[in-house]
């Protein structure tokens, strides 16, 4: 499907999600693993998988900067959070991100991309145990 204005965030975030599912390497070699949440997982549930993990979140800004005030550039800031008890694990997938995002043939949905990120940090789980995390943050553009 193609984002339109009837479907910004649906579609966007299907999108985004289908490119990392498609494309990601789980480190641990989990076999069909839901590993990607569009918030935070429940860590105490039956069905939650483990870390290494992610968290997908999709904003949407709107601007109108040209003579067609019919068509406006849409900006999806995509925040894709990183979650691990194991640095490498982090490190591993936000270099894949990376270079997933780098690569022109992925994300043609999108016409402008910027890649930004944090530091790695970490907070506590549910049960205080240590999780360290990092946030990629991928800027999307479309004009619809």
């Amino acid at each position: 499907m193609t984002i339109t204005n009837s479907n910004l965030f649906s579609e966007s975030y299907d999108l985004v999600e289908t490119f990392l599912k498609d494309n990601l390497t789980d480190p641990r070699g989990r076999y069909k693993t839901n590993w990607i949440h569009a918030s935070m997982p429940h860590v105490n549930s039956k069905g939650f998988a483990g870390c290494p993990f992610i968290i997908l979140t999709i904003n949407l800004r709107e601007d109108t900067k040209s003579f067609n005030s019919n068509k406006t550039q849409k900006t999806f800031v995509t925040k894709i959070s990183v979650y691990s008890d194991q640095p490498t694990e982090i490190e591993e997938i936000s270099d894949e991100i990376g270079t997933l995002f780098r690569d022109k043939t992925k994300l043609t949905d999108f016409k402008a991309r910027e890649l930004d990120n944090s530091p790695l940090s970490w907070t506590l789980d549910q049960n205080g145990k240590k999780v360290l995390f990092r946030d990629i943050t991928l800027n999307l553009k479309v004009r619809i």
